[in-house]
């Protein structure tokens, strides 16, 4: 069991290590010293206070939505919509700052955030009742509902709800109290992180300390069995879905919350499809899923000194991430071919 742990952790710190090797080579092939380019990539943003919180903020979204393709796939779901769950989320949060944002922040806050779960459990719920009711791929229905999402959105900032000025495709600001709190003076670290942190213990709590958690990953493990022991296998399928949704919905709520104040068009720029990146290099576990999301905020704001500094297009580090999950699920199937060698020699 140990050594099987240990394996399971190795895995992801080999595919970061050969991601970032692979990458060397390709930063000196344009004639880049890549000792120098890592050194502002890695280190470059952790020698200020600024830099360390830019990282934080840039992990939120990626935790929430994280944590959403985390909490699908151990109920044997993948869930591929996060990015339209957060639009949605995003959406129905800024929907209650304009209405609301006069309140109290104790009453603006948790209203919004109430309004992206909601909104984002729906979205993720239509998938799950398809797959529930008629065995539909939640694959593909998650994809088209990214699109449905996003074109929602941009009809949204263009049409009714755009801003009174009307000179962008945005809204107008949602109401000073609901945004949310800045928690270090002089940055952009907001709330939204430790809600974030808060999230990541309470899907771990869900799915690894209650009944419903237990009956949720026996579907993902085997989804006939768990249905021989009387486990209804369809109403948890839609649950998962639409507990996932509602995760993905708040990623949105922290972004136009903390960092926009207003809906903005593509705001996310795929945080979405990289949650879901972030879910498999944290090895689907909530505590992993936090520190992949710090891994890769620090890339992609390491990426923009790099940028300055050295010249690198900031593009490259999209390829260290591709190449990080490549060698990922590559050691993952070696490491699980071992594993079941191993089990039969047992056996």
């Amino acid at each position: 069991m140990k050594k099987d742990l240990a394996i399971n952790l190795l895995v992801p710190v080999l595919a970061i290590l050969a991601a970032l090797m692979l990458g060397a080579i390709l930063l000196f092939s344009i004639n880049v010293n890549p000792f120098e380019a890592y050194a502002v990539l890695l280190f470059g943003n952790l020698s200020s206070l600024y830099g360390i919180s830019e990282i934080l903020v840039k992990a939120v979204p990626l935790i929430m939505t994280g944590l959403a393709f985390t909490f699908a796939y151990r109920t044997g779901l993948f869930n591929i919509g996060a990015e339209g769950q957060m639009y949605v989320g995003a959406i129905a949060a800024v929907v209650v700052g304009l209405k609301f944002g006069h309140l109290s922040p104790f009453m603006a806050i948790p209203l919004a955030l109430l309004a992206a779960l909601v909104a984002g459990a729906i979205w993720g719920g239509i998938p799950g009742l398809l797959k529930a009711v008629f065995g539909s791929s939640e694959i593909i229905i998650t994809i088209m509902l990214n699109y449905v999402a996003v074109y929602f959105l941009s009809y949204l900032v263009d049409k009714p709800l755009r801003e009174k000025s009307g000179f962008y495709p945005q809204t107008d600001m949602i109401g000073e109290n609901a945004f949310l709190p800045v928690l270090i003076p002089n940055t952009r670290l907001h709330l939204g992180f430790l809600i974030a942190l808060l999230f990541a213990v309470l899907v771990y709590i869900i799915l690894w300390r209650t009944k419903l958690g237990f009956e949720l990953r026996a579907v993902g493990l085997n989804l006939h069995a768990a249905e021989y022991a009387g486990i209804d296998v369809r109403t948890k399928m839609f649950l998962a879905l639409a507990l996932s949704g509602a995760l993905a919905g708040v990623a949105g709520f922290t972004e136009v919350g903390g960092i926009h104040h207003r809906l903005l068009d593509n705001f996310s720029k795929g945080v979405g499809f990289d949650g879901i990146a972030v879910a498999l290099l944290g090895q689907a576990t909530p505590f992993g899923v936090v520190l992949a999301s710090l891994l890769f905020g620090l890339l992609q704001v390491g990426a923009n000194s790099m940028q300055r500094s050295v010249g690198v297009p900031a593009n490259i580090v999209y390829i260290i991430q591709g190449l990080i999950i490549l060698f990922l699920l590559g050691g993952t199937v070696l490491a699980r071919r071992y594993q079941r060698k191993k089990a039969k020699g047992v056996a």
